[in-house]
């Protein structure tokens, strides 16, 4: 029994030890940033694989320290259409994931500052943003490729809002 769970343990962390993830940054999103292969007969040009994850540490007694991560899995990212305003669309997602990982780190300052010590009080304060976050990019899964004005005022709306929580940048 003890050698079958070692191997699944084995098994399960060698599958995949290098995952190719793009961690947030300035610099705009690329074609060759989407290294995933389309599924057959998807109605979809794109698929943008974004990810809030976080890692904590913890004294005892103490509130624990959080790093909120946000991330592109490139391998689950693709897109087969060449289109630039595409491009555009997806940088906004990512950018709109960046700023909800910032309002994360926002409020981990203040249950760190306010002492909360408790490490699943934190946990549900990510799964309450990542949950709103979710919601948001299921509301804006509409293309807007033919519609150039609107997606400059919504990269303008995002450009600001993470003006706004720069003190939260990773």
């Amino acid at each position: 029994m003890f050698r079958f769970v070692l191997f699944l343990s084995i098994s399960f962390f060698s599958f995949n030890l290098n995952p190719d993830y793009l961690e947030w940054s300035t610099t705009p999103l690329k074609f060759s940033d989407f290294k995933g292969t389309p599924p057959k007969n998807s109605a979809s040009p794109v698929n943008l694989s974004t990810m809030i994850s976080f890692q904590s540490r913890q004294v005892q007694g103490m509130p624990p320290e959080m790093t909120i991560y946000n991330r592109m899995d490139r391998d689950a990212s693709w897109i087969n259409s060449k289109k630039e305003e595409i491009l555009q669309i997806q940088q906004i997602h990512f950018n709109t994931s960046e700023l909800y990982a910032r309002k994360i780190r926002k409020e981990m300052k203040r249950m760190n500052d306010a002492k909360v010590i408790e490490k699943d009080k934190y946990s549900e304060a990510v799964k309450k943003y990542t949950s709103t976050l979710h919601k948001i990019q299921k509301s804006k899964k509409v293309l807007l490729e033919d519609q150039p004005n609107l997606i400059k005022l919504w990269d303008k709306q995002i450009k600001d809002s993470l003006n706004l929580f720069k003190d939260y940048a990773k």
